[in-house]
């Protein structure tokens, strides 16, 4: 292996890394959307306070709002927002939903069934982790295997398809890492912190 076959491996690792830091700001939400959710926040939660006969359907709407999606209940947006660090746990629930629930009978946030043994989340992290690096390599592979293989320049032109077709899997890999991640630390810090407010079981 020669120096330059060298130097564009390094490229390729430094790639992917870059690819899964951008991914997980992306999950996590920009600096911008932040500050205009707090903005709403506030705003929201301080007309409830103020007028506590405001209309259910305004209210609803407006938790919706603060989780950014209609595919909550509104129990566990309320929940949700009880937690200390209210605005990564909810975050955290919203990208992590398939692999967690709050379980009404004890107010608490857990993992669905089939994810509750610690094994069960482990391989399918191993799993995405190795899709992920597979997917990386193979979307890249006309700029790394190219000269090994002899082959000439024009087959570059094959990263026109790899690139799309295998960085998809990578990318859909990696964001299964990261909800796997998010939803054991969302479970992990609600059983290190008490709901800073009792979330009623009533509708």
């Amino acid at each position: 292996m020669d120096v330059e076959q060298i130097i564009k491996i390094i490229l390729a690792l430094a790639a992917m890394a870059g690819i899964a830091k951008i991914i997980y700001e992306f999950s996590m939400g920009s600096r911008l959307r932040l500050k205009d959710d707090y903005r709403f926040a506030k705003e929201f939660l301080g007309d409830i306070e103020a007028n506590p006969k405001l209309h259910h359907l305004v209210i609803e709407r407006g938790y919706y709002a603060i989780a950014g999606t209609v595919s909550m209940k509104v129990s566990e947006i309320k929940y949700l927002i009880s937690l200390s660090d209210a605005e990564r746990r909810l975050k955290d629930y919203v990208l992590a939903r398939r692999y967690v629930e709050l379980v009404e009978a004890s107010n608490k946030i857990d993992f669905r069934y089939k994810y509750k043994k610690h094994f069960s989340r482990v391989w399918r992290k191993a799993l995405a982790i190795l899709v992920y690096m597979v997917g990386c390599f193979l979307a890249f592979s006309p700029f790394l295997m190219i000269k090994s293989l002899g082959l000439e320049p024009k087959y570059l032109l094959l990263v026109l398809f790899t690139l799309p077709c295998f960085g998809f899997f990578a990318v859909d890999a990696l964001r299964s890492f990261v909800k796997i991640a998010r939803g054991e630390a969302l479970v992990k810090e609600q059983q290190e912190n008490s709901p800073l407010i009792f979330i009623s079981k009533r509708p």
